[in-house]
């Protein structure tokens, strides 16, 4: 048996040709896999461009505050409460009420005086007619809320012969505020406005004008809050919300974020684990050519598990906890108070954030009292003057507003110090009766007189009638009182 000689060269060659054919084709493949991933990476590159482009865009990069002049701020707190805006408006409205309500608690009283003046008559009249002690006054509160100060129009209705309110939004007037006295900070007040065109709801075309006008502080009355000295002398009030409508914004726009990344990430991801990127690939183009979705059956030759991002909404959740914050410090009201108990870490917590907020809430009450103290002295001067020389000419001074704010902290001084006071007699029971939100004295006592009044005529009725039963009443009084026909008919 031969065995067959090999050729040492030829078997070199055939060697380096099957060399170089490999080489080439690890070549080859070395070069496509660069080419796929190099257009993967020029997709990301892509994908990231676009990323910067949208975060460029994105308005709230621009500033902590868009809105800097006073004319976009009010029209934005507007919009917003109107709920006309596409994003911003979730918390307006309920920061607005609430705050509102914190300043006009309990309606419009007035201070305790004499029941039968004239004075505090027609007050009554005035309020009444104007229904300020029936949602109005926290009407007032709400706008002054939104523009930051409150100006009435105060006009004499010979109908009735009874002056009414007419309120006067800044938005539609434009007007200015100029101190008119020696002192720059307090009435009286000129107030003044330049011709107004308004324009028709869709903008362009033009509606009716508004002529210009001016009005002395004997026609008016006028509060502002936050308020700023122009250079001009003017001076005006700032909505406490409006430093803070960027965050409102932000606010809105991680609710929507959040909205979609639940969208985006609600199912969980199939994912097939394939060593061999070729099978890989194969198996791939099977399931999409297949028209596979979530919930039926797949099989693979690969190990399936199902993919779902770990915590994609914390980012999300603590910007919006850190803007709910910086609107909760600007505005004074406490997170669990703008609809989101949850993030207080207890309710102690809770309680003590109420403290500065009734300090603010006092604060804008005194200017409230102010406010109507002005509109009530008004109007005793325009009833004056227009009643005629003839009438009875009442006094201004006489009638004060009172205002009384209403929480819980205040019903438990209420509770556990005013009312122990008065029991003991450290207190009057006036005094105790000044300190009870929503609370009159004054009629308080007046119905109490007349329930002692109607008592007393009751047990002297009763007294009466009790007296004509009696067997001292009778006719044979010189008998003996025992009650006993029989013993008062016989002869002893």
């Amino acid at each position: 048996m031969f065995e067959k000689k090999i050729d040492v060269k030829e078997h070199q060659v055939k060697q380096m040709a099957l060399g170089k054919k490999l080489k080439a084709e690890h070549a080859a493949e070395l070069k496509a896999t660069e080419s796929k991933y190099a257009n993967i990476f020029e997709a990301i590159q892509v994908t990231n461009a676009n990323l910067m482009l949208r975060l460029n865009d994105d308005s709230s990069t621009t500033g902590s505050n868009e809105y800097q002049d006073r004319e976009s701020q009010i029209q934005e707190i507007a919009d917003m409460y109107r709920a006309s805006t596409d994003i911003g408006s979730d918390l307006v409205k309920r920061i607005i009420n609430v705050s509102a309500a914190l300043k006009i608690p309990n309606g419009l009283d007035l201070e305790v005086g004499e029941e039968n003046a004239p004075e505090r008559k027609y007050i009554k009249d005035f309020i009444q007619k104007n229904q300020l002690n029936e949602g109005v006054a926290t009407e007032l509160s709400k706008e002054a809320e939104k523009e930051g100060q409150c100006l009435v129009r105060l006009l004499w209705d010979k109908s009735d012969n009874m002056v009414k309110i007419y309120y006067m939004p800044w938005l539609k007037y434009r007007y200015y505020v100029q101190p008119a006295g020696i002192s720059n900070l307090t009435s009286p007040y000129y107030v003044w406005w330049d011709a107004v065109e308004v324009a028709s709801k869709d903008g362009e075309v033009p509606g009716k004008t508004i002529p210009a006008g001016s009005l002395i502080d004997d026609e008016m009355a006028f509060v502002a809050f936050n308020k700023i000295i122009n250079d001009d002398d003017t001076i005006e009030g700032s909505p406490s919300v409006a430093n803070v409508l960027s965050r409102l914004d932000d606010v809105g726009k991680d609710l929507i974020y959040w909205r979609k990344s639940n969208k985006l990430y609600a199912h969980p991801t199939p994912t097939v684990q394939i060593e061999d990127a070729d099978e890989a690939e194969s198996l791939q183009g099977k399931i999409t050519a297949s028209g596979w979705t979530l919930g039926q059956m797949l099989v693979s030759s690969g190990e399936l598990s199902m993919v779902v991002p770990q915590n994609f909404h914390e980012t999300i959740k603590e910007a919006i906890f850190m803007n709910l914050q910086l609107v909760s410090g600007a505005t004074g009201l406490a997170i669990s108070w703008l609809g989101f108990p949850d993030l207080m870490s207890n309710r102690a917590v809770a309680d003590s954030l109420g403290e500065p907020l009734e300090i603010v809430a006092a604060n804008d009450i005194t200017s409230w009292k102010s406010f109507y103290e002005q509109m009530f002295d008004n109007v005793i001067k325009i009833r004056n003057a227009n009643m005629g020389v003839g009438a009875t000419q009442l006094k201004t001074g006489k009638v004060k507003p009172r205002l009384k704010p209403m929480s819980d902290r205040i019903w438990q001084q209420l509770t556990r110090f005013w009312m122990p006071s008065a029991e003991k007699s450290l207190i009057s029971k006036e005094g105790f009766w000044d300190k009870i939100p929503g609370f009159d004295p004054g009629e308080e006592k007046t119905r109490m007189e007349k329930q002692e009044k109607a008592a007393e005529a009751k047990i002297k009725v009763q007294q009466e009638a009790a007296a004509k039963l009696s067997p001292n009443n009778r006719d044979d009084i010189d008998q003996p009182a025992t009650g006993s026909r029989r013993f008062n008919n016989e002869q002893g």
